[in-house]
């Protein structure tokens, strides 16, 4: 039986660590030639090494399958068109992208620096936006296959507090990924993006104090080989008929988010202006009908000076 993603290729950037490298492994498993692209960074973003892609690469190898590393900070343009295009020199094609090169940092909207929002900007939105462009002006020649699937994370879609910085960079990867689906549908290419529950290295660092690394103590259903199973499915040809869509996975459980859709409407009494008065006297029994703090705010925050981890979020998203 020949493996989901056979004759396949895939870029996984933020290949050498965590979700990346379970991704890489169980594509080569699959069938898929593999570029490990990761410039061996810490977490935070600092550094930068070519030894931890080799080595996942070289894991591949051994195993059997196809993969070759490549150190690539995403963050820059150049770098970007340089991963895209070494692929296509190597393999022929590109069939395949992930984007899970990630950095973290904990602030919130008071204690942020410029140098906290520029950095997380830089990998998760420009990062995944450089890597993007250059997969879809070879998907646009194609016109023949083309995978995107982009990392999200929960932090962005329920505003956790003391990730400020990350869940901003994570919005925008939405909304650029969903705009590269409408783009694309006629080109033969989706793209979808992912949310995961899974302790990595983030979760370290978000819990600086831990007496046991979460990344070390994580249970069966918290471990970064849950996530691979729904991104091969989401990469494979069976996946055609699915863009512009949100997923996630949380152990051992796969969800789809649900679509942002109007829930509730308030039309003005007059054909031609708004009234002040009206929007006052009808707004709480329309656009304001069952809104509540308690309700709508998952992560309040007590005090902008609690610590890193004090919002009570349980499990971090890469």
């Amino acid at each position: 039986m020949t493996g989901k993603l056979e004759d396949k290729v895939a870029v996984i950037t933020g290949a050498a660590r965590g979700v990346g490298r379970c991704n890489a492994h169980m594509m080569a498993k699959e069938g898929a030639k593999v570029v490990i692209a990761d410039n061996g960074s810490s977490v935070d973003g600092s550094g930068h090494s070519s030894e931890p892609a080799e080595i996942v690469a070289h894991e591949i190898i051994q195993q059997g399958g196809e993969a070759v590393a490549i150190a690539c900070d995403v963050s820059d343009w150049n770098s970007a068109e340089r991963l895209v295009q070494s692929t296509i020199d190597i393999y022929g094609k590109l069939d395949i992208l992930v984007n899970g090169a990630g950095n973290f940092r904990v602030n919130n909207i008071a204690d942020v620096t410029k140098d906290d929002w520029d950095s997380l900007r830089k990998v998760h939105m420009d990062g995944m936006m450089h890597t993007s462009h250059f997969a879809v002006l070879h998907w646009k020649e194609r016109r023949e296959y083309g995978r995107l699937i982009n990392f999200t994370s929960d932090s962005f879609m329920s505003g956790v507090p003391d990730t400020f910085a990350y869940a901003a960079a994570k919005g925008a990867v939405v909304g650029l990924t969903r705009a590269i689906a409408n783009a694309m549908v006629s080109y033969k290419v989706t793209a979808n993006c992912m949310t995961q529950a899974s302790m990595t290295r983030m979760a370290d660092s978000y819990y600086p104090d831990a007496d046991v690394k979460p990344s070390e103590a994580a249970p069966p259903d918290q471990r970064a080989d849950t996530v691979p199973p729904l991104v091969v499915y989401l990469a494979s040809p069976e996946a055609s008929h699915i863009s512009g869509r949100i997923f996630g996975s949380y152990g051992f459980k796969y969800i789809r988010w649900s679509e942002p859709r109007h829930e509730a409407s308030l039309s003005s009494n007059h054909d031609d202006k708004w009234d002040i008065d009206y929007v006052f006297s009808e707004f709480s029994k329309t656009l304001g009908a069952g809104l509540s703090l308690e309700k709508d705010l998952l992560w309040p925050m007590e005090s902008l000076d609690q610590t890193a981890g004090a919002a009570g979020i349980e499990m971090i998203q890469e």
